[in-house]
Order: C-alpha cells, then sequence, then structure tokens
C-alpha cells in the first residue's frame, strides 16, 4: 500500500506559565472533597478532617454540595475563562455573566467537534446534555457535572461558586496567604529560568513529571504551580490547551531549602516502587496499555485495592491515564534518577 501523508504533525508547543492564590483556593476545595485521595497527598487525612471540622457550618454545606456534583472543576473553568484577581472579584464577574455563557464555561470541555452541542446544553437542550453525558459516560465526574448544570441552573451554581471560594478563601485560603504567595511566585521565577534553557517539552517533564509530547491541536502547554495538592499533578485541557497543576518544587518551599531534606517527589517515586504489588503492577503497565479491569485480574486483587496502588504510582508520576488505561510514563525514571543525583550532589 502507498500512502501520501499529508497531514500536519505539530513539534513542538509553547509553555506558558501561570499561578494565582485563586487556583490555590480552587485546588485546596478539590483536595478536601476527593478523600479517596487524602493516604497519598503529602498532607495527613487528619488534617483535611480537621480541617473540614473547623470550618463553618455553611462553608460545610458547600462543600459537602462541591463533593457530590464535582463542582471545583467548574470552579477552576471559571478560572481560567476571565483573569480575577481576588474572591471579590469573581463574586461579581461570575453573577454578572449571561446564564448560557456561565453554563458553557462550567460544561466540561470535551473535543472541539462536541462544541456545538455544549452549547446547546447551556442553552437547556436537555436532549444535547444526553448527548454529552453519553460521550463521556466512563469518565469519573463529568456526568455529574452535567447533570448538576441542569438541575441546578445558572443561578444555583453562581451562588455555589461565589460563596464556596469566599467561605474557603475567608476561613482556609486567607490564614497562609502570604506564604502561599512567596512560594508560588519563587516556583514560577524558577521555570521561568527553565524556559530560557530547556526545551517545552523537558520543563513541562521536569515540573509535572509527565512527559507531554506535542499533539495535532494543542498549541500551547500552561503550567500552574500549587502548594496544597502535592505531590499530585492535576491534568486538565480546554480547547488548544493543555493544563497541568503541577506540585512547586521543594526548593520553592523555603527561602533557604535545607540541602538534606530529600524532595516529597523524590520521597514519594521510592515509597510508590516499595511495593511488590505496585511493582508488578508497573511492569504490568509498562509492556502496555492496561485498563482497571485488566490489572485487577492479572494482579488477582479487587478493584478498590487495586486503584489504591495505582493512585500512588499515579501521584509519583510513574503511569498516567491515558484513553481510559493507564499509560508507563517512560521518561518519568530518567527524571527521578536526574532528581536523585542533584539531592546526592553527584550530578554534573
Amino acid at each position: 500500500m502507498h500512502i501520501f501523508d499529508a497531514s500536519f504533525k505539530r513539534n513542538t508547543y509553547e509553555v506558558e506559565l501561570a499561578a494565582s492564590l485563586l487556583f490555590e483556593y480552587a485546588l485546596g476545595i478539590a483536595a478536601i472533597t476527593y478523600p479517596k485521595l487524602h493516604g497519598t497527598m503529602e498532607k495527613p487525612a487528619a488534617f483535611w478532617r480537621q480541617l473540614r471540622a473547623e470550618a463553618s457550618a455553611e462553608l460545610r454545606r458547600e462543600l459537602d454540595f462541591c463533593q457530590k456534583h464535582q463542582t471545583w472543576k467548574m470552579l477552576l473553568q471559571l478560572l481560567h475563562a476571565v483573569a480575577f484577581d481576588s474572591a471579590e472579584r469573581f463574586d461579581g464577574e461570575v453573577r454578572s455573566l449571561k446564564d448560557e455563557d456561565f453554563n458553557f464555561i462550567v460544561l466540561p470541555y470535551l473535543e472541539p467537534e462536541w462544541n456545538e452541542v455544549r452549547r446547546q446544553a447551556a442553552r437547556g437542550s436537555e436532549e444535547a446534555a444526553k448527548a454529552l453525558i453519553g460521550a463521556c459516560k466512563d469518565h469519573a465526574f463529568f456526568p455529574d457535572m452535567i447533570h448538576a448544570v441542569g438541575r441546578y441552573g445558572a443561578g444555583g451554581l453562581k451562588r455555589h461558586l461565589t460563596n464556596l471560594l469566599r467561605l474557603w478563601e475567608k476561613e482556609i485560603g486567607g490564614r497562609d496567604a502570604a506564604e502561599s504567595k512567596a512560594i508560588l511566585e519563587r516556583d514560577l521565577a524558577e521555570k521561568k529560568a527553565w524556559l530560557a534553557s530547556c526545551s517545552p517539552e523537558e520543563v513541562v517533564l521536569r515540573a509535572a513529571g509527565v512527559e507531554y509530547k506535542p499533539e495535532a491541536g494543542v498549541t500551547r502547554v500552561l503550567l500552574i504551580p500549587h502548594v496544597i495538592y502535592r505531590p499530585w499533578t492535576i491534568e486538565a485541557n480546554m480547547e488548544g490547551t493543555q493544563i497541568y497543576y503541577y506540585p512547586v518544587s521543594e526548593s520553592s518551599m523555603a527561602d533557604q531549602a535545607d540541602p538534606y531534606e530529600p524532595p516529597g517527589r523524590l520521597v514519594q517515586l521510592y515509597k510508590a516502587l516499595g511495593d511488590e504489588k505496585r511493582l508488578r503492577a508497573l511492569k504490568l503497565i509498562s509492556e502496555q496499555d492496561r485498563s482497571l479491569k485488566e490489572l485487577t485480574d492479572l494482579l488477582g486483587i479487587g478493584k478498590t485495592n487495586a486503584h489504591h496502588h495505582l493512585a500512588i504510582l499515579r501521584s509519583a508520576g510513574l503511569v498516567r491515564v491515558h484513553g481510559g488505561s493507564y499509560a508507563w510514563n517512560r521518561d518519568s525514571l530518567n527524571h527521578h534518577a536526574g532528581e536523585l543525583l542533584d539531592f546526592l550532589g553527584l550530578k554534573e
């Protein structure tokens, strides 16, 4: 067979950096309302339980609603839509959005070809909403988000999201806002220096621990540092943009870092590798992409147990979810090997 390739294959992308306390607040809300991951985070599960217990009754109600309908994702999507610089401005800008525009922003982005269906769902079409749900039925929380838009409407979700962010900033985020801002700014400066001397792909790998190769339709990668969700990297996408909310580096956590304090991501890596089941799972995934069902069958363990081990491998950057299956992040070990040599002071 003779094939003439007239397609366009992108060989690079632009990397942009952004940091904001509002992203930090939204990711804190995401973390506290996803208890399945609390055992894999840098902050212990007891921290999140205490934080929730100390919250006002009003904030707890908003967090309960968020946990049920995954509205933290809506919050992040709104923060990308307009450059809000405070919770107060967020409140005003969100409430002034036309209902259709608000719904379109908070409905999950799928692919460009689904944008017209998404727009129809934003206008209130139940048929379009059902089509969107069908297109993402296997996603962990997109169907719940779509149901929430239809059930509570723009008015109800506007009230919820503005109250949620305002109360989080007042009761929790504001406690260490100055320190968090300083950490984010130090990390941003570090990554800007990387951009001056490294390829876009290398910067993404070093910052997010993800090997992201150029792909059609994606012209930029947006890197957003966070403190609260360490050591996890959270992936998201918008039209033309791949987003990574990545954990700030250890060196960014303090003005004068302790040279004998190992990087959190490095510790997470060796913890992830220090288990027989996880090593077996990693070998299986390195051979080919595997679904959760395949892994539970091959490992001979239950779904909940398998999910726990895979969450730890993901948090260490060793595997990622790709097309509904678990895929090996091939270059991650080379990246972590460099981190180990850096920590030991042996890298040339």
